[in-house]
């Protein structure tokens, strides 16, 4: 399946180099030189990309542009798993990347796995890669509040970008507090709400 860029206002299916939806001439992507841009798989509902936005700039010191377009959902659907192909979506981030944009931010209400035996992952990122993806799926199952699951997707966010920065995970058992920590193993909705938002001296160091 191709990808393409899926206009929010006519619900158009357009090529990637198209900056600009041909019937509604509404944009379809944003200048992003020296910030994060976020890209949507699909609707997110209300309240999650104001405060996810704010928090990573504040994080980062960088400005972040959430783009007009859609990403188009039929190349990561996988109907005998359960959920859509995180490497896919993950990958259609990545072709969105343009120079001199900072980092790539994909989020999604859809659940996202790696392959059929996994039941869900919170997000994913290549080290040293400029693209991560989040989902909100598995970080809103309990029905938090607005505030709950902002802060859920915003610690899960700063992680995976850290990733792209070329930080790696530290040890639960390091007893390190940095948003850095991390154990596919032993990820749960438990260990986003004790953990953090920030960096630890080391890896901002390394950051810079």
């Amino acid at each position: 399946m191709r990808d393409a860029h899926i206009c929010e206002h006519c619900n158009l299916h357009l090529p990637l180099g198209s900056r600009h939806c041909p019937s509604c001439r509404q944009p379809l992507v944003l200048g992003s030189r020296g910030r994060i841009a976020i890209w949507r798989l699909g609707n997110i509902r209300d309240g999650v990309l104001g405060p996810l936005a704010k928090g990573l700039r504040e994080a980062f010191r960088r400005e972040v542009v959430i783009q007009p377009t859609f990403v188009d959902e039929r190349p990561s659907l996988r109907p005998d798993w359960p959920g859509r192909s995180a490497s896919v979506f993950l990958a259609q981030v990545l072709r969105r990347h343009r120079p001199g944009t900072w980092a790539n931010l994909g989020v999604t209400e859809d659940n996202i796995v790696p392959s059929s035996a996994y039941n869900f992952l919170f997000g994913l990122a290549y080290m040293g890669s400029p693209a991560a993806i989040v989902s909100l799926h598995e970080m809103g199952t309990d029905k938090p509040s607005g505030e709950v699951l902002s802060r859920r997707a915003l610690n899960i966010a700063i992680h995976e970008l850290g990733h792209t920065r070329g930080l790696d995970h530290h040890a639960y058992e390091d007893r390190i507090d940095c948003v850095m920590v991390g154990d596919e193993a032993m990820d749960s909705r438990e260990t986003i709400d004790s953990g953090t938002a920030r960096f630890c001296a080391a890896c901002r160091r390394a950051m810079q």
